[in-house]
C-alpha cells in the first residue's frame, strides 16, 4: 500500500492535468480532490462544478484530477482520492471477482453513448468477420461493451470472428481508425460525432441497439460514506448543483467543454452538449434494475456475474436523503 501510494502521489504531482479552482485555500473549506476518468461530455457536471467554485457552496475545497493510465479504482485503493467519476465498469468487475469494497453512490447517465463506426469500405456488420476493431483496455467499459455488441447484438464472435486492439479510450482509437491501423473503432462521443463528420459508417449505435449501463458514476469505497457521510452528501450536492448549471447554463457548458475537450470543433460540442443535455439525470440515484442491466452485460465475459448480489454495488441512502429534503426540487423549481 505504500508504495502504491507513493506512485500514485509520483503521478498527481507530475500530471499537468490538476484542476484548481482557485490559487487559495481557505481555512473554512474541507480540501476534497476527485478523480475522473476521461475527456467527454459525461464528465461536464464535474468540470463546471471546478471551474464555478460549486464546492465552496457546500463548504468544499474542490479539485479534480484525470486519472491517466492509472485506473480510477487505483486511486481509491490508494486513499489518495475519496471518491472517483467513472464508468461502473470498474465497481461491478470487483464485485464480480469477489471485492465487494466500493459502491456506487450517484449515477449521472444510464446511456452509453456509444457507438461502432467503420471504414467506408465496410458497408455492414458482418463484413467484419476477419477485420480488426480498436477498442478500451481489456476489462475496462469500452473493451467490455464492444465484446457485448459484437457478440449479442451482431452475431460476432470477438477474438474469433473480429480481431480485438485494445487502445485504450476514444481519444486513441480514432486516430488508428484515420491512419488505417483498424478496419473498425469502438467510439464515445465527441469521436462518433467526429466519426460521423468525417464520413465514417456507422455500424451500430449502442443506444439505439436498447443497450442501457450506468456509464457515468461517482463511486467511493464502501467506508466513505459510513465514516463521512456528511463530506460525501455535500459532495453529492455539489456534482447535482453542477448538473444543473450544466443544463440551464449552455454557455457557460460549452466555454467549460472547450477548455477540457480541447480541439473539439464547435460543432462537435454542441452536439455533445445536445445529447448529454437530454440523457443526464435530474436525480441521480443509482438504479437497481440498471445495475442488473449492466451485470447482466458483463456475464458475457464474467460468467460468474449471474451470481452477483446488484444490492451490494450499489448505495442509495445519500442520495434518497438529498431528495427527500427537497434540494433537488428546489434547483429544478419542480
Amino acid at each position: 500500500m505504500t508504495l502504491m501510494r507513493s506512485l500514485v502521489s509520483s503521478f498527481l504531482g507530475l500530471t499537468s492535468l490538476v484542476v484548481t479552482p482557485f490559487c487559495f485555500a481557505a481555512a473554512t473549506l474541507e480540501p476534497v480532490t476527485v478523480g475522473y476518468s476521461s475527456f467527454s461530455g459525461a464528465y461536464v457536471p464535474l468540470w463546471i462544478a471546478v471551474e464555478e467554485r460549486l464546492g465552496r457552496r457546500h463548504g468544499l475545497d474542490l479539485k479534480a484530477i484525470y486519472a491517466g493510465r492509472i485506473r480510477p479504482q487505483q486511486l481509491l485503493a490508494s486513499g489518495e482520492v475519496p471518491f472517483v467519476i467513472a464508468t461502473c465498469t470498474g465497481a461491478l468487475t470487483s464485485h464480480i471477482l469477489g471485492v465487494k469494497d466500493q459502491v456506487i453512490l450517484l449515477t449521472f447517465i444510464n446511456k452509453v453513448n456509444s457507438a461502432i463506426y467503420s471504414r467506408t469500405e465496410i458497408k455492414t456488420a458482418e463484413e467484419l468477420r476477419g477485420k480488426t476493431i480498436a477498442t478500451g483496455r481489456p476489462g475496462a467499459f469500452g473493451d467490455t461493451m464492444v465484446r457485448y455488441v459484437l457478440r449479442v447484438k451482431l452475431g460476432l464472435v470477438p477474438d474469433r470472428d473480429v480481431k480485438m486492439l485494445p487502445m485504450g479510450e476514444a481519444q486513441l482509437a480514432f486516430p488508428a481508425l484515420e491512419r488505417g491501423v483498424v478496419q473498425a473503432a469502438s467510439l464515445t462521443l465527441p469521436f462518433t460525432s467526429m466519426a460521423k463528420k468525417h464520413g465514417y459508417r456507422e455500424l451500430v449505435d449502442y443506444d439505439k441497439a436498447g443497450v442501457i449501463y450506468p456509464y457515468n458514476t461517482v463511486t467511493a469505497l464502501r467506508q466513505t460514506p459510513v465514516k463521512n457521510p456528511d463530506l460525501t452528501e455535500r459532495l453529492l450536492k455539489t456534482m447535482i448543483q453542477g448538473t444543473y448549471l450544466f443544463k440551464t447554463d449552455k454557455e457557460k457548458s460549452l466555454a467549460v467543454m472547450k477548455k477540457y475537450m480541447r480541439g473539439t470543433s464547435d460543432d462537435i460540442l454542441e452536439e455533445t452538449y445536445q445529447y448529454t443535455r437530454a440523457n443526464v439525470e435530474d436525480v441521480p440515484t443509482p438504479s437497481l434494475e440498471v445495475i442488473k442491466a449492466a451485470l447482466d452485460i458483463l456475464s458475457y465475459q464474467y460468467p460468474q456475474a449471474k451470481d452477483t448480489d446488484p444490492n451490494l454495488i450499489i448505495d442509495t441512502s445519500i442520495m434518497k436523503r438529498i431528495e427527500q429534503s427537497g434540494f433537488i426540487k428546489a434547483l429544478y423549481k419542480k
